[in-house]
């Protein structure tokens, strides 16, 4: 399928559900009886790059690098990872390395190839942070420096840093991006674009809004933090109006909700394999991966289709549009 969309984004895993079951009740992915067949899944669809995160699952940080390691001991997998960020002194020197460094042991003494700043930590300086990836990546500790959930300000500043000192600056932005939260494409992407910098989108389906019910395991089903972040950006009554007249469009073409709207990140958003952008797939299940995969596999949508997703973006309140800056 890669080869006949070529243009198409890359297809990153994440594990942002996979932990400790017994700590984290969002967790659905545990025991390895659990994990091995949904990597099995990933890879055997011919797609070979995880996402995870120090702090994944948010219920039980850290429990997630040493599960993929298990299943990871021939490095099939490149996996992509972020810092802990969400408390001061992350992001200096002493706290990236121990997130570095507590990274590496975990997932089995690999290397990493994208090191994200997780979220922005601001009462470090950027160019202390800065300097102190670079002084990592020179150490091979990874190999490309990520950025996730900055503005597009801080963005600029930080590219803006690295050239001036020489460093080697930040090759991809992570973000949320879907067919209702696109208040990026005017703000960031520009941003990004001048840059060269790569884009990776998360949470592509919307938190599985579009979804004919909601999904076991879904983050608007999630309890905690996530859970209730994805409910303040997704669950309102312009958002569900918009949603219900595109997924009855989708309907009509025999189409799943919960696939248009993942079809349409993939295929008619402004990402592209050209960049070197990607959509994050998540699920909680063998199965809802496997129904994942399938849609992205089924091509672009009904151009029918695609207006009516396209018009989502016209019809909600501008505060509906979900500014991303929740960070």
């Amino acid at each position: 399928m890669a080869d006949k969309y070529p243009n198409r984004p890359l297809i990153v895993l994440g594990t942002a559900g996979i932990g400790d079951a017994t700590v984290d009740p969002n967790v659905r992915l545990d025991t390895p009886e659990e994990v091995g067949p949904f990597f099995d899944e990933f890879y055997n669809r011919g797609y070979r790059v995880l996402d995870t995160a120090r702090n994944y699952p948010p219920g039980a940080p850290g429990t997630a690098e040493p599960r993929i390691a298990r299943h990871n001991t021939d490095g099939r997998f490149v996996v992509d990872t972020k810092v802990f960020s969400f408390t001061p002194g992350d992001h200096n020197a002493e706290g990236l390395a121990k997130s570095i460094d507590g990274s590496i042991e975990a997932l089995g003494g690999h290397p990493i190839n994208i090191e994200f700043l997780h979220v922005p930590e601001r009462t470090t300086p950027f160019a202390d942070t800065l300097a102190a990836l670079d002084t990592f990546r020179k150490q091979g500790k990874f190999s490309k420096v990520g950025i996730s959930n900055y503005r597009p300000d801080e963005v600029q500043q930080m590219l803006d840093i690295s050239k001036d000192k020489g460093y080697a600056p930040p090759a991809v932005y992570q973000g949320c991006y879907n067919a209702i939260s696109r208040s990026i494409e005017t703000t960031l992407f520009p941003v990004l674009r001048a840059n060269n910098v790569a884009f990776y989108a998360y949470s592509p389906a919307a938190g599985g809004i579009f979804g004919d019910k909601k999904r076991p395991g879904g983050r608007l089903e999630s309890s905690g933090i996530v859970g209730d972040i994805y409910r303040e950006m997704y669950d309102r009554p312009t958002i569900a109006a918009a949603v219900d007249r595109a997924r009855a469009v989708a309907k009509e073409h025999g189409i799943p909700g919960h696939d248009a709207s993942l079809r349409w990140t993939v295929y008619h958003s402004q990402l592209s394999g050209a960049h070197g952008d990607a959509v994050i797939v998540g699920a909680a299940t063998v199965e809802q991966l496997k129904k994942s995969l399938d849609a992205i596999d089924a091509g672009p949508l009904p151009q029918a289709v695609v207006d009516a997703v396209n018009a989502i973006n016209d019809s909600i309140e501008e505060v509906d549009k979900l500014p991303w800056q929740k960070f």
